[in-house]
Order: C-alpha cells, then structure tokens, then sequence
C-alpha cells in the first residue's frame, strides 16, 4: 500500500529563442500554402504545447540520459524505456507498478497574457504564427521542393505546471528522482522541442518560480501552503542552473 505524502508543485515559463512548430490537423486548416500546420486550442485559437509533448520529450532526452534507450530488434525501433527511474517518474506501460502511481503530471502549457497581446500585434498572414519556407532537394534532378512551415514566433512565452507526487515508499529521500525531472528540463534547453529541431525549430529557455509543496495535511486543512499554490500571478525569475533543492527538502519535511 503506497500513503500519498505530499505535491511538488513547479510553475515555468518556457520561451521560444526560435520559432516553434509542434503540428496539429491539416484537415481543419484551411489557410492555403501552409503544409504543417501548429496544433491550436479550439477554444481560443490560440497555439500551445500540449502535455503530453512535452512529457514525452522530457522522457526520451533522460533516457538516452541515463543509457537506457534499448533496440528492439523484432521491432526494429527504441521503444520507451520501464526501467528505473524511468517508469516511477513518467510512468510504465506493465501493469505490475511495485514502486506505486506515475509521479509526474506535465499540464498542457498556454501561452502568456503578453504573447497573446504582442501575437495581435503582428504583421503576418497567419493567425497569431509565421510561416517558415524549407526547401528539400532532389539529389538525382536537383530540383527543389519547397514547403511551408507554420512556426509560433520566437520571443512567444508558454506558461507550463509539473506536479511531482510523493509517496511513503519513496524511503525518506522524496526528491531524489524528483531531481531527474530538473536535469531532464536542463537537457531540454540545450535539445528542442517540436518539429525540426535539427533545422533550427523549438530551441528554448526555462524560467521557473520557486517551487510549492502542498502536504497531505494542508489539503485537509485548507491552510496557507495550499491556498499560496493555486495563486494565478506567478514570479518566473529562477534559472535551471540555480535551482535549490534545499527548499524543497526543508518544505517536504513530513510530520510524523
């Protein structure tokens, strides 16, 4: 039986230094010329970054990381790695799970008040994007054969929440794997994120706000630790290479 103790609550903004495309439905575009379409909030339409992409991301750069990335041969390919620390951060695809619930959850990142207004601002013939014009060249013929890519524009701000969960079978070092997630953002910034990144696309920069840990004990009593990590304004003034693991470890002290 696995006891939740307490939530690692960690708020960043990620910055786009260079366009970005993470792909959506082609179908529902109906711009003509834009061959790879962002994916859009069908609410707002505004572009984002979904979750799950970034998760997975975060996933394979700590697996090759870590030496964990195995060829399957019948398969012929790298399927996703259920060793540890691996399958207890970003969860396993077995159904034996010894080491308890996924720990991460990565929400769905949207982009700034500020991106939004400066989007509204632009000067393009895209709807809050950029179009990026890539040639391929035909190596017999030498013909080439453009395609247009749709890119949110550097400069855009997306507003992102991780949720690190902490259990009793963590054996009293409740951020040890919790710190794989900081390396694993470490390692994202000097990757990409999205489409062709080998050709420029997706490069980023992370800022974060200081961590919220929220015990079992302030969900019951509905106290300050709890009501303080829902606020809305944010300050994302710390860098990844600056990050304090003393103030988690101070905050998650569990009462015993």
């Amino acid at each position: 039986m696995a006891e939740f103790l307490a939530n690692i609550i960690l708020k960043g903004q990620i910055e786009c230094i260079t366009g970005l495309h993470i792909g959506g439905s082609k179908d529902k575009f109906e711009i003509g010329g834009v061959d790879n379409p962002v994916i859009r909030d069908p609410k707002t339409n505004y572009p984002y970054i979904p979750g799950s992409s970034l998760k997975g991301k975060l996933r394979t750069l700590l697996e090759f990381d870590l030496g964990l990335v195995k060829l399957d041969p019948e398969e012929g390919n790298y399927p996703p790695s259920d060793e540890e620390p691996i399958a207890t951060i970003f969860g396993s695809s077995t159904e034996d799970k010894p080491n308890g619930p996924t720990r991460l959850i990565v929400r769905d990142a949207h982009p700034s008040k500020d991106t939004v207004k400066m989007w509204e601002s632009l000067d393009t013939e895209l709807n809050y994007t950029e179009y990026k014009a890539e040639n391929t060249i035909d190596r017999m013929t030498l013909a080439a054969n453009p395609r247009f890519i749709e890119r949110v524009v550097k400069g855009s701000i997306f507003e992102f929440e991780m949720i690190y969960s902490v259990y009793d079978i963590d054996g009293g070092d409740y951020i040890k794997n919790f710190k794989y997630v900081i390396r694993a953002l470490k390692l994202l910034e000097h990757s990409s994120i999205g489409g062709g990144g080998s050709r420029g696309n997706g490069q980023i920069k992370i800022k974060l706000a200081e961590p919220f840990v929220v015990r079992k004990e302030d969900y019951e009593e509905n106290n300050v630790a709890y009501k303080n990590s829902i606020k809305i304004e944010t300050n994302y003034d710390k860098e990844l290479s600056n990050f304090d693991y003393n103030i988690i470890n101070e905050k998650i002290k569990i009462k015993k």
